[in-house]
């Protein structure tokens, strides 16, 4: 939603190859080292080859790849908004601005109205520095370097992910980072880029792009727009009006209608929501209401267990197919071994589904071939051209990166550049071609309070993520020997609020929010700022879930998992 209302289309302008050019490191909302590893390896390489490159860690906790950072803003959760809005304003105060973009390039807006640049002036002229000290708990000092090392580096890179996103003020706070970039003119170039990084492989072509979500259509189409949907059902050779106008539920709504009684029927298939959502017992026991399907690779987890019937699924290398990551490319996975007993692959599953429902026609496409020339025809007539991406060279080639138009282009590193997107028109510096005017959008966001603040009864904050050995609900990885031993059902406590609880290292506690609660070992470290305590959602018998916020932000509809208000209380 960031990169939509802000270029006019989703997915990141730049490379991985940025990350070898960059001065500067804005890392935020991100704990790369161990959610990231190989792409953090290779900034460690850029800082070892050039010690003067600088590392910015926007972080609550002291994580492993805060240890590596040259500065640590380590903000109270949720005030993302008022830090990066005084770093703009540091940035105007030391003319650290890219006029040229300013003037040629950007537009402003404040919801739906149009702004001046002196409006955007007078917006970011609230949050001075010692204004967002106050808010974050940080240093202005600290906020003012930030700033400075950002905007007058040679080429800055910001890279950020779920700490960002998981938030009610998800979407303004990639829209600020978005905003740093485009006017201090740091971006399009090598190493000066906004690059988030994907949560999960394929999140991005395999979800977003193939409109995968309940509010789109593949290629960047939206439900709500006719002439998308027109385009659609003739690329799927079904009569106009077929699509329905109205967007779906967004996904927490989907367990929501669940709950009402609104669903009769549901598949899931390649995810696990008895876990990974938050209110995990409120969304389990809706689960329980419609005629549940399952298909999995892994069973039992918790999502199996409440399914009326489970569908086994192939594993990535029991099946062929192409996947994507964060910097657009798209590679070939071919299938290495066949799959045990019943398990079939996705796609498998889908065409005998259709077919036993009726609607074996609507499915044309039914090799893994003719599913990926399906898909680069719809491409075609989008933002995403890759037409030129064919099956047979994903097996020669080691993947390629978007837009590729035909089969005779090498690929494209940064978009948006006239004479290197294909897209891109002109010979200016920049054609924002996803927006009707060619120009990119800077917001105009307020720092809010929270939607769950701390109280005398809940006065701490409880934030998520993972642990550098285990992926998401441990589907994968918790059946591995080597990895028994990784402990992953703890709570970071900082020895200041360890001291006022009274909780010893390795003491269970009992974490209680206004929703539901958790037992948890008490890891007593500094990595966790006074105020915060963390734990990873991995851990399938005590499951952080139960505690953690419904809440929703109003434009992207992600979960706030990086924001809710617990106790903590040692058990007998």
């Amino acid at each position: 939603v960031g990169y939509v209302s802000v270029f006019g289309s989703d997915e990141p302008m730049g490379c991985y190859a940025d990350i070898d050019h960059a001065d500067c490191f804005f890392v935020t909302g991100s704990n790369m080292a161990e959610c990231h590893p190989v792409l953090w390896e290779r900034i460690r390489d850029r800082k070892k080859s050039r010690p003067e490159t600088f590392i910015i860690v926007v972080d609550p906790r002291r994580t492993r790849t805060v240890r590596h950072a040259d500065l640590h803003l380590a903000i109270r959760p949720g005030t993302d908004i008022a830090l990066y809005n005084a770093m703009l304003n540091e940035m105007l105060r030391l003319d650290l601005i890219d006029e040229e973009m300013v003037n040629e390039y950007i537009v402003f807006q404040e919801g739906s109205e149009t702004r001046s640049f002196e409006e955007f002036k007078r917006h970011i002229d609230a949050y001075s520095p010692e204004e967002a000290a106050r808010i974050c708990d940080v240093s202005a000092a600290a906020i003012r370097e930030a700033a400075y090392r950002f905007g007058a580096s040679g080429a800055t890179m910001s890279l950020w992910t779920m700490g960002l996103n998981q938030q009610s003020q998800g979407t303004a706070a990639n829209r600020l980072v978005n905003a740093m970039h485009l006017v201090t003119g740091h971006i399009g170039r090598p190493g000066a880029t906004p690059f988030s990084l994907t949560g999960q492989p394929n999140a991005g072509g395999g979800v977003r792009d193939t409109g995968s979500l309940s509010h789109l259509l593949p290629g960047g189409r939206v439900v709500a727009n006719r002439k998308h949907r027109e385009e659609m059902e003739d690329l799927w050779q079904v009569p106009r009006g077929s699509i329905s106008p109205n967007p779906g539920h967004h996904a927490v709504g989907l367990f929501e209608a669940m709950e009402r009684g609104d669903i009769n029927a549901c598949l899931i298939l390649c995810t696990n929501p008895a876990h990974s959502l938050p209110n995990a017992v409120r969304f389990s026991e809706a689960m329980k209401k419609p005629f549940l399907v399952v298909g999995d690779s892994f069973h039992p987890t918790k999502t199996t267990e409440l399914a009326d019937v489970v569908l086994p699924a192939a594993m990535w290398m029991e099946k062929q197919g192409v996947f994507s990551q964060s910097e657009r490319r798209y590679h070939y996975v071919p299938k290495v071994v066949d799959p045990p007993g019943e398990a079939r692959s996705d796609l498998e599953i889908i065409v005998e589904l259709a077919e036993r429902l009726g609607h074996g026609e609507l499915v044309k496409a039914r090799t893994y071939e003719d599913v990926w020339d399906e898909w680069r025809k719809i491409s075609r007539t989008s933002y995403y051209n890759f037409y030129g991406i064919t099956y047979e060279r994903l097996k020669k080639e080691r993947g390629l990166i978007w837009p590729v138009p035909d089969d005779e282009h090498a690929g494209t590193c940064r978009r948006y550049i006239p004479g290197e997107d294909p897209l891109a028109k002109g010979d200016k510096r920049f054609d924002f071609y996803g927006r009707p005017d060619g120009r990119a959008v800077v917001w105009l966001h307020e720092q809010k309070e929270a939607l769950e603040p701390v109280t005398k009864e809940y006065p701490l904050t409880l934030t998520t993520g993972r642990v550098l050995e285990h992926w998401h609900t441990k589907t994968m990885t918790g059946r591995m020997k080597d990895l028994k031993f990784i402990h992953d059902d703890f709570l970071e406590i900082n020895p200041k609020d360890a001291h006022r609880y009274g909780i010893m290292d390795g003491a269970r506690v009992m974490v209680q929010s206004r929703r539901g609660s958790v037992s948890l070992d008490a890891r007593v470290t500094h990595v966790a700022r006074p105020g915060v305590v963390f734990s990873p959602f991995h851990s399938i018998k005590h499951l952080v879930n139960n505690a953690t916020n419904d809440v929703y932000d109003p434009f992207s509809r992600q979960p706030e998992f990086k924001l809710c208000a617990v106790r903590v209380e040692t058990t007998i």
